[in-house]
């Protein structure tokens, strides 16, 4: 029941941000369409993961190329977008190609790509992840970036966010699990559940967060009515029914 909650979250979550995408400008449609790719896999992945689990079915490799590499790759690009230093935008492409690199050596000499979850390939992309959403939130406060916007209204800001904690609880979750297998499994329900839920938030402001900047409009609309009623308390309502709120 948990598990079909969740796919239906990240379901709605992909469907809203598929509707803002043609609701939004330009200017922002690029970074949008790396999120709907996101949520695309995601829904693919838990969808996909889900069935092989109920099979009993090894669904490291699903995991592997779809999670760690794929996923985190667009997480990868889509922060890159956010970059302002052109200069630093290159060094996360070489950077990036680096931990594929890294990938490939640990798949061959470490961790199957095949039988085992790849930690040791999750820990780096994770780390470097965390570093991009730390920098450009860092941005954020100093007002390098996107100065004349207000920050509960920027999607950027809540996609960051979300990504920060998730990523924190997802290399503690499996870096437990890696040196600790048998805590991890004697309170499996907990800590997979939390990050279930992590996920499903995280998922969910990906979907939502790009309709936050058509808000302003609509609070601005609200604060004009309340302004007249509270100064002409008696003008008759239907002066206000043409406003759309």
């Amino acid at each position: 029941m948990i598990g079909s909650f969740y796919h239906l979250i990240i379901g709605i979550a992909l469907s809203v941000s598929l509707f803002s995408l043609w609701k939004n400008s330009c200017k922002e449609r690029s970074h949008q369409k790396v999120i709907v790719m996101i949520l695309l896999l995601g829904l693919f992945l838990e969808l996909a993961g889900y069935f092989t689990a109920s099979k009993g079915t090894n669904n490291s490799l699903l995991y592997n190329l779809g999670f760690v590499y794929l996923e985190s790759s667009l997480l990868i690009f889509y922060l890159g977008l956010l970059e302002i230093n052109q200069r630093f935008r290159k060094k996360i492409f070489f950077i990036t190609i680096g931990l594929f690199l890294w990938g490939v050596f640990n798949s061959i000499f470490f961790q199957s790509l095949i039988l085992e979850f790849q930690f040791f390939s999750l820990l780096p992309f994770g780390l470097f992840i965390l570093f991009l959403v730390i920098r450009f939130l860092t941005q954020i406060m100093l007002m390098k970036v996107y100065p004349d916007q207000q920050l509960v209204l920027l999607p950027h800001f809540w996609i960051c966010s979300v990504i920060l904690f998730f990523y924190v609880e997802v290399i503690f979750l499996f870096g437990t699990y890696h040196f600790n297998p048998q805590f991890v499994v004697e309170h499996v329900k907990l800590f997979f559940g939390f990050n279930t839920l992590l996920a499903g938030i995280m998922y969910l402001i990906f979907g939502i967060s790009f309709l936050f900047p058509h808000l302003e409009k609509f609070l601005l609309s609200k604060k004009q009515v309340w302004f007249f009623l509270l100064i002409f308390p008696k003008t008759p309502f239907i002066f206000y029914s043409p406003l759309k709120l």
